[in-house]
């Protein structure tokens, strides 16, 4: 170990020596040791870690060869954030459309007063009856709309105007659902129910609002 450091010192230091040579115009930087990384894992040698996680794959490779050139046992893994396809969600909250995955979608729009949710059914056609079309599309914008609830920690007065259903039973399943799926959110949420216009009413509290 002692031994591998010593040569890397030194090639380190014919690289500084060959740039002082060569270089021109002075005065002039030879080195800088801004590589944190490298800087973190030769801390770490003398501590017991045993576990190191990254975010990319190009990261990974890097940190692969330091350990070996240190020859450091620490195990290796990816980040959760891309075993969760997190990234994936927070993109999602970035944009005001959302598709949902059998080709309909929803728009999220923030107002001064209120939030307002539409559920659209896109280029999802389905089977033959109209009403259970509507159903599939509205029972995956409920999922997503709760997760998106939460990821953007929306708060107070939320309206949601899903595509028409004429039954009542569609209705009362959407709305069940709806509190199925908020149950999961630590927030205070309050589903109010669907209004005379069948506009879905509910309230949430903000995350960073909460004791």
């Amino acid at each position: 170990m002692l031994k591998e450091d010593i040569e890397n010192l030194l090639k380190e230091w014919e690289k500084i020596t060959y740039k002082l040579n060569n270089t021109k115009e002075m005065p002039t930087l030879l080195y800088k040791n801004n590589d944190i990384l490298k800087r973190l894992l030769t801390d770490l040698v003398e501590k017991e870690i045993r576990m190191i996680t990254v975010n990319t794959k190009s990261l990974k490779e890097k940190v692969e060869r330091l350990i070996k050139q240190k020859d450091i046992k620490i195990n290796l893994d990816y980040d959760l954030t891309l075993k969760e396809d997190i990234e994936l969600q927070i993109k999602k909250s970035e944009n005001r459309k959302i598709w949902l995955k059998c080709g309909g979608f929803i728009t999220i729009d923030k107002a001064e007063a209120l939030t307002a949710i539409d559920v659209n059914s896109g280029k999802y056609t389905g089977n033959k009856e109209a009403e259970a079309t509507v159903y599939k599309v509205n029972c995956e914008a409920t999922t997503e709309i709760a997760k998106q609830l939460k990821l953007r920690d929306i708060g107070g007065i939320i309206i949601i105007d899903y595509i028409d259903m004429k039954e009542n039973k569609s209705k009362e399943k959407i709305e069940r659902l709806l509190k199925e799926e908020l149950k999961k959110d630590r927030s205070k949420t309050q589903v109010l129910g669907f209004t005379k216009l069948n506009l879905l009413e509910m309230t949430r509290k903000h995350i960073n609002n909460l004791t």
